[in-house]
């Protein structure tokens, strides 16, 4: 019998108590866990949310990985659409990243011709971001898939009111 791994040997002894709710989760590398108490976590509005995006973006992966273009890039692509001649900063700051993010970022598009970076008219320090025509195409594609996803993630509120839920998320993101 091989030897078990420590963290295989601790999930053999996880048990739910007796009475207590209990989830059946994906497996977890090799290890698969059946039950767990989740210690009231399922009702952490913060565990949830990032619980929620973890499986929405592995969804947008299963939908888009013949096309190799990350979540981060599409919203990258969408504002530059858009926007036209949006700079770097900008992108961050709508996105609620690091700046030094975006330049890997916009790097890799431009790299691979989806984007160019132009010297701003308005500020001689900034560049001004555009979507080339191969990158408008891949943007067209994307939006369709991303498209067909918002209709997969409505089908598993299973009956709750998607567009509450968009106004709701948005309130969250924006401070009061």
């Amino acid at each position: 019998m091989a030897r078990k791994t420590g963290l295989e040997a601790q999930s053999s002894e996880l048990r739910t108590p007796a009475g207590q709710r209990s989830r059946r989760l994906a497996p977890i590398g090799r290890l698969q866990i059946d039950r767990l108490d989740m210690g009231g976590l399922d009702e952490v509005i913060g565990v949830m949310i990032r619980r929620a995006q973890v499986s929405v973006f592995d969804d947008y992966r299963s939908l888009t990985r013949d096309l190799n273009v990350s979540a981060a890039q599409f919203a990258l692509m969408r504002l530059a659409c858009f926007n036209p001649g949006i700079n770097q900063t900008v992108l961050a700051n709508t996105l609620g990243a690091e700046p030094s993010r975006m330049v890997f970022i916009i790097d890799d598009l431009e790299r691979r011709g989806l984007l160019k970076r132009l010297a701003s008219t308005v500020d001689r320090r900034s560049r001004a971001i555009f979507l080339t025509p191969e990158g408008r195409k891949l943007h067209k594609t994307l939006s369709k898939r991303v498209e067909r996803q918002n209709l997969r993630m409505v089908q598993r509120l299973r009956g709750d009111d998607p567009v509450a839920l968009l106004r709701m998320l948005r309130n969250l993101a924006t401070p009061i």
